[in-house]
């Protein structure tokens, strides 16, 4: 018998193993980027939901506490003048004596919430000047100073005028002296802490305001809250305006939140419930008492980019209220948020909510 010869692949038959093996990984790597595709979309989904739902808690949980100790209706909506020496460089700060302030976002930007409260833990009423107080004078005298401490920032307030921000320096305890709150500049405390919001010279013409017998003196307590919510560069931001830090700026709290949109919810007729939401902010007390609640939207969006247009054109965030007029559900106009064209290939969560302003309800009478 004659021994056959070995023969190996032809080159017919290894191009035909390559190009097999070709489709096969062509196959794998196309499955594989699906997956990943599938992943990325769902793990921006799951970052985006988490964002939102922690963004709009925080809003939230400050809304909650907004007025309390300023909750005073003859007053609301005051002009707060005061200077802070500890800013550089110092000087002039304004404040809006009111629980809640939306600032609408023009042409569909994103509004800034502004929200208010004190931390005294004793009596929130304002006290009553017993004496006029000069505009060079350092010294409230009052019909009951209980509750005021050395660092407590203070607010005077008098029908008709600005109101005006201070620090407690000391509450004198000699005799002659038991109905008296100062605001020096320099020190309070032991060890010595620098009073930051009493200007040596005072405050500048016109806000330098005299204070008549009468008048009203707010406690806020040693850290009161205004704080400062914002949409920025895919962000939201915070800014305590009267933080411990003087001069601080806006500090990202949330990534990936795009948008912010907000409403007052009114009760119009006074009988203690929201019959209306809308975006006029109040000018005078009587229309700050009217708002009970605050309306918003949060949105989120996703971090993968997507490859063809995912979002729809316009994304509504609060629905229009339309009820018939015999219901007790309160009307409001829809808000709707327009997309550019690059912004619809992202995915997008929307959070609403309605937020009761507990401290305008539960408001002395």
């Amino acid at each position: 018998m004659k021994t056959r010869r070995t023969r190996g692949f032809s080159m017919v038959e290894l191009l035909v193993a390559m190009l097999i093996s070709l489709i096969g990984t062509i196959v794998i790597f196309q499955v594989y980027a699906v997956s990943e595709g599938y992943k990325r979309t769902t793990t921006g989904g799951g970052e985006a939901q988490n964002n939102g739902a922690i963004g709009l808690f925080t809003v939230e949980r400050d809304i909650r506490q907004a007025g309390y100790g300023i909750n005073n209706l003859a007053f609301l909506g005051c002009t707060i003048n005061g200077w802070d020496t500890q800013a550089s460089p110092s000087g002039p700060i304004t404040l809006t004596l009111a629980p809640v302030v939306i600032t609408q976002g023009a042409a569909g930007a994103p509004d800034t919430i502004t929200v208010m409260y004190g931390n005294t833990s004793l009596l929130p009423n304002p006290a009553t000047l017993t004496a006029g107080m000069p505009t060079p004078a350092s010294t409230y005298k009052i019909n009951n100073r209980y509750g005021f401490n050395p660092g407590d920032l203070v607010i005077s307030a008098q029908a008709g005028q600005p109101c005006t921000l201070a620090q407690v320096s000391v509450v004198p305890g000699t005799p002659g002296h038991t109905d008296e709150v100062n605001h020096d500049p320099g020190n309070y405390g032991t060890p010595p802490v620098p009073t930051r919001y009493n200007n040596p010279s005072g405050l500048p013409a016109p806000n330098n305001i005299s204070y008549a017998t009468g008048a009203s003196l707010f406690d806020l307590g040693a850290s009161p809250s205004n704080n400062v919510y914002s949409v920025q560069n895919g962000q939201l931001m915070l800014q305590q305006m009267l933080s411990s830090t003087p001069g601080a700026g806006a500090t990202a709290i949330n990534d990936g939140i795009v948008q912010l949109q907000a409403q007052y919810g009114k009760d119009t007729n006074n009988d203690g419930i929201v019959d209306t939401f809308d975006e006029v902010t109040p000018t005078t007390a009587a229309g700050w008492a009217q708002v009970l609640a605050i309306r918003l939207a949060l949105v989120a969006r996703s971090t993968q980019y997507e490859k063809d247009p995912v979002s729809p054109a316009t994304i509504n965030l609060l629905p229009a209220l339309n009820p018939p007029p015999s219901t007790a559900i309160p009307t409001a106009p829809a808000v709707d948020w327009n997309l550019a064209s690059t912004d619809r290939n992202y995915r997008y969560k929307v959070f609403q909510t309605v937020v009761p302003i507990r401290n305008m309800i539960w408001r002395p009478s």
